[in-house]
């Protein structure tokens, strides 16, 4: 994407469609080993999550309301198989979008298709990876043909099919692993 448009828009409009970054905030070895134990089963009640952590009930109360505040945990939830519900197929789309396009048209359209799961804007090569999971090939064509091939200002479009995970990791065992960190 370049900055500056054809049409007087620039591809900083997009930047508003953009999910808020939160600054980082400083945990301490009880806020991360809640953490790790909200990961495995966020259904515990906080009197089990206390007796493990060795403290009250009204402190792990506390603390996941502040967690929260801050935006560290910004939702309480499951985490869903694609594949056991019915759509086994990974796509993973890098896309590349014309000099002269509106970028938060192009947004906007690929965030209307149900089958988008991820939008990442991106630097390098693409300008954008899509990742969307399908049933089956005809609803790839569906994808393909008819939602996001008919999008204005798309370049180019790569289609890969996943062929399986071979590692899978969440953001919160990044962080809390991560040995390269410096603020400890």
């Amino acid at each position: 994407m370049t900055e500056h448009k054809g049409d007087g828009s620039s591809a900083l409009d997009i930047h508003g469609l953009l999910e808020v970054d939160y600054p980082p905030v400083s945990l301490d070895d009880v806020d991360r080993r809640l953490l790790m134990l909200l990961n495995e089963d966020s259904s515990r009640s906080q009197r089990s999550l206390a007796s493990q952590l060795g403290v009250s009930a009204p402190t792990v109360a506390e603390r996941m309301q502040r967690m929260q505040r801050m935006h560290v945990i910004e939702h309480k939830g499951i985490v869903t198989n694609h594949s056991a519900l019915g759509y086994p197929i990974l796509v993973v789309m890098p896309m590349s979008i014309e000099q002269d396009a509106n970028p938060a048209r192009i947004v906007t359209a690929l965030r209307e298709i149900p089958l988008l799961t991820e939008l990442l804007l991106l630097t390098g090569s693409y300008d954008m990876m899509a990742r969307f999971v399908v049933r089956d090939h005809k609803q790839l064509q569906w994808l393909l043909l008819e939602r996001v091939w008919s999008i204005p200002g798309l370049r180019h479009v790569e289609t890969m099919i996943s062929l399986g995970t071979l590692c899978r990791r969440s953001e919160l065992d990044v962080a809390l692993n991560d040995e390269s960190r410096n603020d400890e």
